[in-house]
Order: structure tokens, then sequence, then C-alpha cells
């Protein structure tokens, strides 16, 4: 499915801004196709200008922030959740009893993306492996992306970039590793560098 055509029209509520950068470039990537955003964070906007910054001229994002409302996980399309949120959240219960699909954003980008997804995972060297593999293949004259759990790189707005033959080699940690297993995926090539 082409991913313009899955936001197109939607109301999307993100769980989790935060400072990192991830979630500024996964939002400002759904503002540009989904109809409304409502982006809630347990942080106050006080902690979090510098990334409410760099989202100002998005006019179709709401804002709830220093906690999170139960109304915003009614009467939407989807929920995206940021990797830490525990899987016993009561707003992601509230978001499944009312049938509303709720994804991670590394996940729906494996699922959405026409390009070769590359997924390292393990307990040590994730990173390392990660950028190991990434390096040899743009080595190789391959045309490689690097997504995942790297600081500062939102995995959602490369599947503007990549199309089929490309590869997208994503470090996933425990916790995006959940978005793959609800939803029944796997990377295309997995490697398991570590168990402790």
């Amino acid at each position: 499915m082409d991913f313009r055509e899955y936001f197109k029209n939607k109301k999307i509520t993100v769980m989790g801004l935060g400072l990192l950068g991830r979630g500024v470039g996964d939002i400002a990537f759904l503002a540009q196709y989904a109809k409304e955003l409502i982006v809630t964070d347990l942080k106050p906007s006080t902690a979090l200008r510098p990334s409410l910054a760099k989202l100002r001229k998005f006019e179709n994002i709401t804002y709830h922030l220093g906690g999170h409302r139960l109304e915003d996980f009614q009467n939407v399309d989807l929920v995206i959740k940021a990797a830490g949120v525990p899987l016993d959240s009561p707003y992601i219960t509230e978001a499944r009893k009312n049938n509303i699909p709720v994804e991670m954003s590394t996940a729906l980008f494996a699922r959405l993306s026409l390009a070769t997804v590359v997924g390292i995972t393990g307990t040590r060297g994730k990173s390392t492996v990660t950028h190991l593999i990434y390096e040899i293949l743009k080595a190789a004259n391959k045309k490689v992306y690097l997504g995942g759990n790297v600081r500062g790189v939102a995995t959602l707005p490369l599947l503007k970039k990549t199309k089929k033959g490309d590869i997208v080699v994503l470090e996933l940690d425990s916790w995006q590793l959940q978005g793959f297993g609800e939803d029944k995926i796997s990377p295309h090539i997995s490697v398991f560098t570590t168990f402790m």
C-alpha cells in the first residue's frame, strides 16, 4: 500500500514527542500527509521547547503536553506510540478498547516500505553492527539508509526517500521489537548480536 494513501485523511494520535529528534521527524512527516495530528507527551511544553520549535509551521497539530488524556485515544484513526510506552498503558488499552490500531513507527515503516529491511538487535553490539553493515553496503555502492534506534534519525520519513531495491538498516531495541511482534512481521534480514 502507498504510504500517502495510508495516512491520507487520517486523524492520528502520536504518543511521545520527546527531545531526541526521532519523534519530531516522525511527526513532521505525518503532518504532511495526515488530516490531523494530536501530539501528547508526559513532559510539559517548557521541557519540550526545542522540539516544539521545529514543528511550529504545521497548523494541523494539536498538542496536549504535561500528561495524556483518555479522549486523545478515542475517535481517532490511528495511535502511534513511542518505544518506551509500556504495553499495559491505560491509554493504549483505551485505544484498543475503541478498536483503534496502535502502531510503532519503525514497524509501521517496515510494513509500508518497498525497501529491503535489515534489522539488527541484541543486548550488546547493536549500534556497532548496524553502522558496520550500513558502511559496508555504502562502500559497495548500494542505495542504503540508516534508521531505527539511531539518535536524531526518524524512520517514517524514509518512506519518502526509499524505493524498491534500496536497503534500510535498522537498529532495533527490545521496545521497537514489540511493534514488530504486535504486527506479526519481521525484517527481511535479521541479525541478532548477543542475548544477555
